[in-house]
């Protein structure tokens, strides 16, 4: 079972500091809703996020969003063989039923979120699809239990998707940490992580990495099947 971790990601309600701006309460009377209880979003919010700290990374919905499609859609997900996690900037851990089917639509996506932050989690019937703990990323690692942990790094040691693959898959809950921030680097202490690695040469979005892992990983474990 490969665990991946989004980690940092820019997911957030609207803080208190920039509640009363005009641009965001303009926002919160069009949707009827508290400005606290909005997700913070650059592509709505970029007038009155000038004034927070790390500004310019704040407010990325759109990355968690487009990299939980292209995990939670892949064959290795569908397969029963990935577990997947979003970490957020303020140290909260979604923890994601495997079989949850995510809204397409970007505005949708931030209306679930939206909704899982009042609530700390979603459900359907009785089956937990979205769920929202406090939790640093630490912590969620030491309770996946994982043998190998790789911070997947522009700074880390180079090399191929199918050597990282190759390695996962001789391991017990391997954990793979991908960035959920749109550039710069980790904020938090990732000493527990037992290796840093780069995959490609230049940067590369948070939905590609995910996507070069995952398929990475279930073609070594196909060869391994073939293999007499």
């Amino acid at each position: 079972m490969l665990h991946v971790v989004i980690a940092e990601a820019e997911v957030e309600l609207v803080p208190a500091k920039i509640a009363r701006h005009p641009v965001i309460k303009k926002e919160a009377a069009r949707r009827r809703k508290k400005p606290e209880a909005m997700l913070l979003d650059s592509s709505v919010h970029h007038a009155a996020m000038r004034s927070l700290t790390d500004g310019k990374r704040r407010g990325r919905p759109d990355i968690a969003h487009y990299t939980l499609l292209a995990l939670l859609e892949s064959p290795l997900n569908k397969q029963g063989m990935l577990r997947c996690y979003l970490h957020t900037r303020n140290d909260e851990v979604i923890f994601i039923n495997p079989e949850t089917r995510l809204p397409r639509a970007c505005q949708r996506f931030r209306g679930l979120m939206e909704k899982l932050f009042a609530e700390g989690k979603i459900t359907s019937g009785e089956v937990m699809l979205l769920e929202m703990k406090r939790m640093g990323i630490a912590q969620l690692v030491r309770n996946i239990g994982s043998e190998h942990v790789v911070l997947l790094s522009e700074d880390g040691r180079e090399a191929e998707p199918w050597e990282l693959a190759a390695k996962l898959v001789s391991k017990r809950n391997p954990c793979v940490i991908i960035g959920g921030f749109p550039s710069g680097g980790f904020r938090g202490d990732y000493s527990f992580a037992h290796e840093r690695i780069s995959i490609f040469p230049s940067p590369l979005a948070a939905w590609s990495v995910a996507a070069e892992v995952v398929s990475s990983y279930r073609r070594c474990i196909a060869d391994a099947k073939t293999q007499p």
